[in-house]
Protein backbone atom coordinates (compact mmCIF):
# COMPACT_ATOMS: atom_id res chain seq x y z
CA UNK A 1 0.00 0.00 0.00
CA UNK A 2 1.39 3.37 -0.96
CA UNK A 3 0.86 6.78 0.53
CA UNK A 4 0.98 10.32 -0.80
CA UNK A 5 3.91 12.69 -0.37
CA UNK A 6 2.39 13.98 2.86
CA UNK A 7 2.26 10.41 4.20
CA UNK A 8 -1.52 10.08 4.03
CA UNK A 9 -3.06 6.73 3.28
CA UNK A 10 -4.49 6.47 -0.22
CA UNK A 11 -7.28 8.86 -1.01
CA UNK A 12 -7.90 10.41 2.38
CA UNK A 13 -9.49 13.66 1.34
CA UNK A 14 -7.95 16.73 3.00
CA UNK A 15 -10.07 19.43 1.43
CA UNK A 16 -13.49 18.77 -0.05
CA UNK A 17 -14.51 20.95 -2.97
CA UNK A 18 -17.61 22.01 -4.86
CA UNK A 19 -16.63 23.95 -7.98
CA UNK A 20 -19.07 25.41 -10.47
CA UNK A 21 -19.30 27.46 -13.63
CA UNK A 22 -22.10 29.07 -15.60
CA UNK A 23 -22.41 28.47 -19.33
CA UNK A 24 -24.77 30.46 -21.57
CA UNK A 25 -25.29 31.48 -25.19
CA UNK A 26 -22.26 33.81 -24.98
CA UNK A 27 -19.91 30.90 -24.26
CA UNK A 28 -17.57 29.96 -27.12
CA UNK A 29 -18.34 26.62 -28.76
CA UNK A 30 -15.48 24.14 -28.97
CA UNK A 31 -14.46 21.54 -31.50
CA UNK A 32 -15.48 18.28 -29.78
CA UNK A 33 -12.49 16.27 -31.03
CA UNK A 34 -9.75 18.85 -30.50
CA UNK A 35 -10.89 21.70 -28.26
CA UNK A 36 -8.67 24.69 -27.64
CA UNK A 37 -7.75 24.82 -23.95
CA UNK A 38 -8.57 28.54 -23.75
CA UNK A 39 -12.18 27.85 -24.80
CA UNK A 40 -12.77 25.17 -22.15
CA UNK A 41 -14.34 26.08 -18.81
CA UNK A 42 -12.11 24.93 -15.96
CA UNK A 43 -13.92 23.20 -13.11
CA UNK A 44 -11.09 21.60 -11.08
CA UNK A 45 -7.37 22.31 -11.29
CA UNK A 46 -5.05 20.01 -9.32
CA UNK A 47 -1.68 21.12 -8.00
CA UNK A 48 -2.10 24.84 -7.43
CA UNK A 49 -1.11 24.27 -3.80
CA UNK A 50 1.98 22.20 -2.90
CA UNK A 51 -0.15 20.02 -0.60
CA UNK A 52 -2.40 18.86 -3.46
CA UNK A 53 -1.16 15.49 -4.66
CA UNK A 54 -4.31 14.61 -6.58
CA UNK A 55 -8.09 14.87 -6.49
CA UNK A 56 -11.08 12.56 -6.58
CA UNK A 57 -14.09 13.93 -8.42
CA UNK A 58 -17.08 12.02 -7.05
CA UNK A 59 -19.80 13.73 -9.02
CA UNK A 60 -20.23 16.01 -12.03
CA UNK A 61 -23.70 17.40 -12.57
CA UNK A 62 -25.38 20.03 -14.69
CA UNK A 63 -28.39 22.11 -13.69
CA UNK A 64 -30.47 23.90 -16.33
CA UNK A 65 -31.32 27.51 -15.52
CA UNK A 66 -33.55 27.66 -18.60
CA UNK A 67 -37.32 27.84 -18.33
CA UNK A 68 -38.51 27.39 -21.90
CA UNK A 69 -42.16 26.27 -22.00
CA UNK A 70 -42.55 22.54 -22.63
CA UNK A 71 -44.75 23.28 -25.65
CA UNK A 72 -42.22 25.76 -27.13
CA UNK A 73 -40.30 23.18 -29.15
CA UNK A 74 -37.36 21.02 -28.18
CA UNK A 75 -34.36 22.98 -26.87
CA UNK A 76 -31.19 21.20 -25.77
CA UNK A 77 -27.50 21.88 -25.40
CA UNK A 78 -24.59 19.47 -25.63
CA UNK A 79 -21.42 19.52 -23.53
CA UNK A 80 -18.16 17.63 -23.52
CA UNK A 81 -16.31 16.80 -20.31
CA UNK A 82 -12.53 16.86 -20.73
CA UNK A 83 -9.43 16.19 -18.69
CA UNK A 84 -6.58 18.42 -19.78
CA UNK A 85 -3.59 16.22 -19.06
CA UNK A 86 0.12 16.09 -19.79
CA UNK A 87 1.11 13.73 -22.60
CA UNK A 88 2.87 10.84 -20.85
CA UNK A 89 5.15 10.23 -23.85
CA UNK A 90 6.13 13.91 -24.07
CA UNK A 91 5.45 15.63 -20.72
CA UNK A 92 6.11 19.11 -22.11
CA UNK A 93 2.94 18.85 -24.20
CA UNK A 94 -0.66 18.51 -23.03
CA UNK A 95 -3.93 17.48 -24.59
CA UNK A 96 -7.64 17.75 -23.85
CA UNK A 97 -8.96 14.19 -23.51
CA UNK A 98 -12.71 13.61 -23.64
CA UNK A 99 -14.24 11.82 -20.66
CA UNK A 100 -17.82 11.98 -21.94
CA UNK A 101 -20.56 13.95 -23.70
CA UNK A 102 -23.97 14.90 -22.36
CA UNK A 103 -27.07 16.49 -23.82
CA UNK A 104 -29.04 18.71 -21.44
CA UNK A 105 -32.77 19.37 -21.88
CA UNK A 106 -33.67 23.05 -21.48
CA UNK A 107 -37.45 22.94 -21.07
CA UNK A 108 -39.33 24.17 -18.02
CA UNK A 109 -39.82 20.60 -16.79
CA UNK A 110 -36.05 20.09 -16.45
CA UNK A 111 -35.26 23.52 -14.97
CA UNK A 112 -33.40 23.19 -11.68
CA UNK A 113 -33.04 19.39 -11.74
CA UNK A 114 -29.45 18.07 -11.55
CA UNK A 115 -28.37 15.85 -14.43
CA UNK A 116 -25.58 13.58 -13.14
CA UNK A 117 -22.90 12.38 -15.50
CA UNK A 118 -21.83 8.76 -15.38
CA UNK A 119 -18.21 8.50 -14.31
CA UNK A 120 -15.80 5.57 -14.57
CA UNK A 121 -15.71 2.94 -11.85
CA UNK A 122 -12.87 3.49 -9.43
CA UNK A 123 -11.01 1.28 -7.00
CA UNK A 124 -12.30 2.80 -3.77
CA UNK A 125 -13.96 -0.02 -1.80
CA UNK A 126 -17.71 0.18 -1.28
CA UNK A 127 -19.77 -2.20 0.84
CA UNK A 128 -22.46 -4.08 -1.06
CA UNK A 129 -25.91 -2.98 -0.04
CA UNK A 130 -29.43 -4.05 -0.80
CA UNK A 131 -30.44 -6.01 -3.86
CA UNK A 132 -27.27 -6.46 -5.94
CA UNK A 133 -29.32 -7.77 -8.88
CA UNK A 134 -30.26 -4.15 -9.67
CA UNK A 135 -26.80 -3.61 -11.14
CA UNK A 136 -26.12 -0.03 -10.04
CA UNK A 137 -22.52 0.86 -9.23
CA UNK A 138 -23.08 1.03 -5.48
CA UNK A 139 -25.05 -2.25 -5.58
CA UNK A 140 -22.22 -4.21 -7.15
CA UNK A 141 -19.60 -2.89 -4.73
CA UNK A 142 -18.06 -0.23 -6.94
CA UNK A 143 -18.02 3.52 -6.80
CA UNK A 144 -17.93 5.98 -9.66
CA UNK A 145 -15.39 8.77 -9.71
CA UNK A 146 -12.58 10.36 -11.58
CA UNK A 147 -9.04 10.50 -10.21
CA UNK A 148 -7.06 13.55 -11.29
CA UNK A 149 -3.29 13.60 -10.86
CA UNK A 150 -1.26 16.69 -10.04
CA UNK A 151 -1.21 18.97 -13.07
CA UNK A 152 -4.52 17.69 -14.46
CA UNK A 153 -7.46 20.00 -15.12
CA UNK A 154 -11.12 18.95 -15.33
CA UNK A 155 -12.93 21.11 -17.86
CA UNK A 156 -16.24 21.49 -19.65
CA UNK A 157 -16.67 22.39 -23.31
CA UNK A 158 -19.84 23.82 -24.85
CA UNK A 159 -20.53 21.87 -28.05
CA UNK A 160 -23.62 23.83 -29.17
CA UNK A 161 -27.22 22.76 -29.64
CA UNK A 162 -27.85 19.14 -28.72
CA UNK A 163 -28.50 16.50 -31.39
CA UNK A 164 -32.24 16.37 -30.58
CA UNK A 165 -32.70 20.18 -30.51
CA UNK A 166 -35.38 21.48 -32.87
CA UNK A 167 -35.93 25.02 -31.60
CA UNK A 168 -32.43 26.07 -30.53
CA UNK A 169 -30.26 25.93 -27.46
CA UNK A 170 -28.98 28.12 -24.67
CA UNK A 171 -30.15 31.62 -23.82
CA UNK A 172 -28.47 34.09 -21.44
CA UNK A 173 -29.86 32.03 -18.51
CA UNK A 174 -27.83 28.99 -19.55
CA UNK A 175 -26.82 26.13 -17.30
CA UNK A 176 -24.62 25.65 -14.25
CA UNK A 177 -22.05 22.85 -14.21
CA UNK A 178 -20.73 21.48 -10.92
CA UNK A 179 -17.92 19.17 -9.85
CA UNK A 180 -17.81 17.76 -6.33
CA UNK A 181 -15.05 15.82 -4.63
CA UNK A 182 -11.88 16.43 -2.68
CA UNK A 183 -8.13 16.97 -2.83
CA UNK A 184 -5.72 14.53 -1.22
Amino acid sequence: MSSTSTNKQPCLVDRPFLRGAKVNNGTTQVDPTSPTFGNLIQLVRVGDLPSEDAALVEDIFIVSNEGYPDNGGVRTAEFGVYVYAPNQASPSTSASLMVGRVEVGLSGSTQGYPLHLELPYNNAPTPQTGNTALGGAIAIGKMEGLYLEKGYILALGYLGDGPTAVSGGLSPSGITAWAQGGFY
